[in-house]
């Protein structure tokens, strides 16, 4: 048995802990709202960073709401994987295809639930 393998074996045969999700908290959630670019780019949902900004203390509530729902029954929501993609004009020649690059417009609330998310999974990989 060489070193990598006895490793591995070392490391992965140990049962890991199943994560937990803990609830969000309307404060975590601002934050999150608050962390965003202000942009004035959208997703399917016409709502920009710009715009969840500025009404962030009135919606945090629900939307802290909906994500605990989330996190609880463990499902992402179908609307939420939907994008809009557009192409972005590089350089040279319009009318080259390989001259554009794709862009991929999400949603603000999809992007608030990937960050509690990548909070969560984080915490429990650190423990």
């Amino acid at each position: 048995m060489n070193i990598n393998t006895h490793f591995m074996e070392q490391n992965f045969n140990k049962p890991y802990s199943s994560m937990e999700c803990k609830c969000t908290t309307t404060k975590q959630i601002e934050r999150i709202i608050k962390s965003l670019k202000t942009k004035n780019s959208y997703g399917y949902d016409e709502i920009s960073t710009k715009i969840l900004k500025i009404s962030g203390p009135f919606i945090s509530s629900p939307i802290n709401y909906t994500c605990n729902k989330m996190l609880f029954w463990g499902v992402f929501p179908d609307r939420l994987k939907f994008t809009i993609i557009k192409p972005l004009h590089k350089s040279d020649d319009r009318y080259g295809v390989s001259n554009y690059i794709p862009v991929s417009l999400l949603t603000s609330f999809k992007k608030i639930f990937e960050m509690v998310m990548q909070r969560q999974i984080l915490k429990h990989l650190t423990n």
